[in-house]
């Protein structure tokens, strides 16, 4: 005879939370993807800026971003400080001084081509 499982009460609960809060997440996405792409449109607007955004992916620090961007640090440092506000990037948990970008522009169909010279993010 097998003994069948119980799951904890709580636990169970907890799992129907999460499913649900995943299900709003999915419908704020979706509902909230025209007005971002129109916003980082207007914000965004040349290709230095789009790609300093792309690579604002939490991944590579401000002087990679500012090296491939062929701009200064201090450039980046100000952009971000620009962007911050708007709630387009978030501070990376657990490090300083590293953003990402709440999505890409890639995902909301503004398409945005990284040039060869872009390398991988270090690994610091």
């Amino acid at each position: 005879m097998v003994k069948e499982e119980t799951k904890d009460p709580k636990q169970e609960q907890l799992d129907r939370i999460e499913l649900r809060l995943t299900e709003i997440c999915v419908w704020m996405r979706f509902q909230s993807r025209e007005p971002l792409r129109e916003l980082l449109q207007e914000i965004i607007r040349s290709d230095r800026d789009r790609l300093v955004f792309e690579l604002t992916d939490g991944l590579r620090s401000a002087t990679e971003i500012a090296k491939a961007a062929k701009v200064s640090q201090p450039r980046i440092s100000q952009i971000w400080n620009s962007w911050k506000p708007l709630g387009i990037i978030v501070e990376v948990p657990g490090t300083k001084g590293k953003y990402k970008h709440i999505c890409s522009l890639n995902e909301l169909g503004v398409k945005t081509v990284l040039p060869p010279t872009v390398g991988e993010p270090s690994s610091d």
